[in-house]
């Protein structure tokens, strides 16, 4: 009798395979490993649940054991069903069986209701948030540059963290940024960015591995500096500053803030979904939220104001009649 479903053993036989394959086609390494992660992590589930052969059923109890039981946001979620997708489909050009009966492509996305644009910090927050990053030791410079970096071009943190030595053109002031979906931006240098990489650069020599790695953020041991240190380094930079305007603040928020204060300075739209590296229009409006600041400079500023103003002077007319009147 044919198989339903691909049996444990089979799943686990090829990961390296695939993890060696994209590899060989020049995928980021930081994508394979979340890939590997991914894949490690539906097989765990699998052994816990105690499934015998994984089918399109087992991907849906899986998803929904991702939200409920690991309480994953959407963008989590999908990342997983991602990774999962693409290596059945390996396992499908590898001929094994069960691979081609399950259903890929009809897994549903997982999505998060709309909530509004997104709430951002305003500029004297996050001038208070990257002052309090204490910079007298060569982590507290590391720390100040990172975060300072994503404010200043709108990275995402992965982004940031992916940047090699070589990736910056001083000569030609440009900074390229490996994006999702392996896509390449080039970004403008500044003289206030050039001045903060030279700054740092220059502290880094005091790291382990300074010379032969080539990740422009480093780790006390030397090596590439990962996402959860870095998104712990900015945990505890948070902590340290009390209330603030917004409930949750983490790196994300900075790329958010340079946007959100991109409009208050009028700043092109479509120009800063290049910037953003959005493959979409949709996602670049989810960032058009301008200040509180901005927002009573424009209601100050509008006709109304005038216009209610000459009312108020004549209202104060008739507010002295029907006094007279009611008195």
């Amino acid at each position: 009798m044919k198989n339903t479903g691909i049996s444990l053993p089979a799943y686990r036989a090829y990961i390296e395979d695939y993890l060696s394959l994209r590899r060989y086609m020049n995928h980021q390494e930081s994508s394979i490993i979340a890939a590997r992660k991914d894949l490690g992590m539906f097989l765990r589930y699998c052994n816990q649940s105690a499934v015998g052969d994984i089918t399109g059923s087992t991907m849906l109890d899986y998803m929904a054991w991702l939200r409920t039981g690991r309480k994953n946001c959407s963008g989590s979620i999908n990342r997983k069903l991602s990774s999962l997708r693409m290596y059945i489909r390996h396992l499908s050009m590898r001929g094994v069986d069960g691979a081609k009966e399950i259903p890929v492509k009809d897994v549903p996305r997982a999505r998060d209701p709309y909530s509004g644009p997104v709430q951002t910090l305003e500029f004297r927050e996050v001038i208070r948030l990257l002052t309090s990053i204490d910079e007298k030791s060569v982590i507290g410079i590391r720390n100040y540059t990172l975060f300072s970096l994503i404010y200043a071009l709108g990275l995402r943190l992965s982004e940031a963290l992916n940047i090699n030595l070589h990736d910056i053109d001083l000569k030609e002031k440009l900074l390229t940024i490996n994006g999702k979906g392996a896509k390449v931006r080039k970004l403008p240098i500044t003289d206030q960015v050039e001045h903060l990489l030279l700054e740092w650069i220059a502290a880094r020599k005091a790291l382990l591995n300074a010379q032969s790695e080539k990740a422009l953020f480093l780790s006390k041991k030397g090596a590439r500096l990962s996402l959860r240190m870095a998104e712990h380094a900015f945990k505890e930079i948070r902590s340290s500053l009390g209330e603030l305007s917004i409930q949750r603040v983490v790196p994300h928020t900075l790329r958010h803030a340079f946007a959100s204060h991109a409009i208050d300075g009028e700043a092109d739209v479509l120009v800063l979904k290049t910037i953003l590296g959005h493959a979409s229009m949709k996602s670049t409006e989810l960032y058009l939220h301008p200040s509180i600041i901005t927002l009573r400079k424009a209601v100050g500023n509008h006709i109304a104001s005038d216009i209610l103003a000459e009312l108020k002077s004549n209202r104060k007319g008739v507010f002295r009649i029907q006094n007279r009147k009611t008195g």
